[in-house]
């Protein structure tokens, strides 16, 4: 009896538990069937913008910490239109200008001299040179310009100053303070006039200088030249340059010399002073009756190309000076400096 009470009550189990799970599924699959599936919808992620890092500026001509810019350095330049003046009072105009800009910068002018000598000579606010009065041998002056605004920046550039009585100065072409080109020739004793220049066996080249003006009153000429000390007979001279006519008019020339010139203007023989003889002059070495020669011209305003050619016999006196009376003046002056270029 007790075992047919177990088996049924097994049994009773089996059957409730099918009946279970067939419900269940029944009920899962309807579900399943009744649910329409749900469509899934992706949105894209926004866009989001990262900026660049910022580098710092860095200047590519300047040295210096990377990320960092410097201010440039300026720089001076200070020029003089010639580095040769006489003594005497006379003038020179420097110039200051910025390295790599056009602006004009404010300086201070200062210059400097060698040690003992006492008058180098003076220069204004404006750069104005003015040489000393006098001088016994050739001084080097230095010419100094310093920023106002930053006395750490300066410049500076040298100029000699020449003794009054120096004739000739060395230079290989002419300039504001020396617009005279003058070629330098030896010539043989024997030849009594102005050589031609290119027949080697007249006239052999030596050296190049230059001149400020036709003054070279009578006198003994010892000196020789700045490149060849030596020569001082038996020379020739063919200089070139140009006569500035301010005024047309009327101009007398005056050509004194020892020993032959010949003057050329605007490419023709206007003065023919050659051969040797000694200068006019008062001195007992000089001559009252030859040497000069005059003539009257008329020259239209402007340039002139001039030639002035002259030789020098048997030492020691020499002689070349050319003067001109301009329209209406009665006196004969020197051609000066200023009226060369």
């Amino acid at each position: 009896m007790s075992v047919h009470i177990a088996l049924l009550s097994t049994l009773l189990l089996v059957l409730t538990t099918g009946c279970n799970k067939a419900s269940f599924d029944g009920t899962l699959n309807s579900k399943t069937a009744k649910t329409k599936p749900k469509t899934l919808t992706i949105v894209p992620a926004p866009t989001v913008v990262v900026p660049a890092p910022v580098v710092p500026a860095q200047s590519s001509d300047v040295q210096g910490t990377p990320g960092t810019i410097q201010a440039k350095k300026l720089n001076i330049i200070v020029t003089a239109p010639s580095n040769m003046i006489k003594a005497g009072g006379e003038k020179i105009q420097a110039t200051a200008k910025f390295k790599d800009s056009s602006d004009v910068p404010v300086v201070i002018w200062t210059i400097k001299g060698p040690a003992g000598v006492t008058d180098i000579g003076s220069i204004d606010q404006n750069g104005m040179v003015t040489s000393p009065a006098s001088c016994t041998s050739e001084i080097p002056v230095t010419i100094v310009a310093t920023l106002k605004s930053d006395p750490t920046i300066a410049a500076s550039t040298i100029i000699h100053v020449l003794p009054i009585e120096q004739i000739f100065a060395s230079c290989t072409r002419g300039s504001e303070t020396f617009p005279i080109l003058a070629q330098v020739y030896q010539i043989p004793p024997t030849l009594k006039r102005i050589p031609n220049y290119s027949n080697l066996a007249e006239a052999t080249k030596l050296t190049t200088v230059c001149m400020d003006k036709y003054a070279v009153e009578p006198r003994n000429f010892g000196d020789g030249f700045p490149d060849v000390p030596s020569v001082y007979e038996y020379f020739s001279l063919q200089t070139s340059t140009t006569l500035i006519v301010n005024t047309a008019g009327t101009y007398t020339f005056q050509l004194n010399s020892d020993d032959g010139s010949c003057l050329n203007i605007d490419g023709r023989e206007v003065l023919n002073n050659d051969g040797e003889h000694q200068a006019y002059g008062t001195d007992p070495n000089d001559s009252l009756t030859v040497g000069r020669k005059e003539v009257t011209i008329t020259l239209g305003k402007g340039d002139h190309p001039l030639n002035l050619n002259y030789f020098q016999g048997p030492k020691y006196r020499i002689a070349l000076v050319l003067k001109w009376k301009k329209p209406g003046s009665s006196t004969f002056e020197y051609v000066p400096r200023e009226a060369f270029k």
